[in-house]
């Protein structure tokens, strides 16, 4: 792990460090921010990046999190699959179909095989955990934006000690991705394993009403498995708003930042840390990694 120390805009001082490790014959590297230790121990929240892998927008969302006073882990899942410097949207249009098989394919590889990705998702909570900023007598939190908001109910499924997750326009049901198969993925048999339902988390989804990928059929089936489990969820439906709404344009046309929509889920998922982070300070910061205003 390598670390250094720089001063936040806000005035705080971060500590930030890389994390790295193999696993199944693949490398991964992740981005850890936190406060310094000058300022106390701080609960973990893993950050889970969209289908295009680990970038620039994750390691934002992971230094907005340190300033409201938390330490954000930006998780890499894909590792080599897709290497980081292809993680961004091509300029030249003729590189696009491949861009997108590369991303997807890494995508199919994990949602899948579902002990594969549970057992990724449980090394990345371990890792974190290992960090000497962290106050470990806080269960973790995960957010995710589309394929990360997918990994955070794998990360309930699965029974990781997480007390709350928040999915930002994340399908619902995971290896039933409509738009893999347009790319023209290779789409591997699916391989299913067990759940053992976390039932002493939190699950709150932030959905674009408008989103293409998450039917009426997908929410029916959503709310009936988590209710027979047992889950404590909620499901925000932002009206007139599309897949991709809390991704900031400079991702490329993943991007349909819709502030309102990213506003409000913000929000709430700033609620939700109160509630399963009780008694840890939230500073306030003016803009969240997608530079979306959040009111005081």
């Amino acid at each position: 792990m390598n670390q250094s120390k720089e001063n936040s805009p806000s005035g705080l001082d971060l500590q930030r460090s890389e994390i790295n490790f193999s696993f199944r014959d693949n490398n991964y590297k992740g981005y850890l921010v936190a406060p310094s230790v000058e300022q106390g121990l701080r609960p973990l929240v893993l950050i889970f990046h969209n289908y295009q892998g680990l970038k620039f927008f994750e390691l934002d969302v992971a230094e907005y999190l340190a300033r409201l006073g938390y330490v954000g882990l930006a998780a890499d899942l894909y590792g080599d699959l897709v290497p980081p410097h292809q993680r961004l949207w091509p300029e030249n249009e003729q590189l696009v179909p491949a861009f997108r098989k590369r991303c997807f394919e890494a995508l199919v590889s994990l949602d899948h095989d579902h002990e594969k990705f549970r057992a990724l998702l449980k090394i990345w909570l371990e890792k974190g955990l290992e960090s000497p900023f962290v106050d470990k007598t806080f269960a973790p939190a995960a957010i995710g934006y589309c394929f990360g908001g997918m990994a955070v109910l794998e990360c309930i499924r699965s029974g990781l000690d997480v007390g709350g997750v928040v999915s930002f326009h994340g399908l619902l049901q995971t290896g039933e991705d409509p738009s893999a198969a347009k790319s023209g993925a290779m789409r591997p048999p699916l391989k299913l394993c067990e759940n053992n339902y976390n039932t002493g988390a939190v699950v709150l989804v932030e959905n674009g009403a408008a989103d293409y990928l998450v039917t009426n059929e997908s929410k029916e089936r959503f709310f009936a498995e988590m209710n027979e489990a047992g889950v404590d969820w909620n499901f925000h439906d932002h009206s007139g708003t599309p897949h991709g709404f809390a991704l900031p344009p400079t991702l490329g046309p993943s991007g349909h930042l819709h502030e309102n929509s990213d506003r409000r889920s913000t929000m709430n998922m700033l609620s939700l840390f109160k509630e399963v982070f009780p008694g840890v300070p939230q500073n306030h910061v003016d803009r969240n990694a997608a530079g979306t205003t959040i009111p005081v």
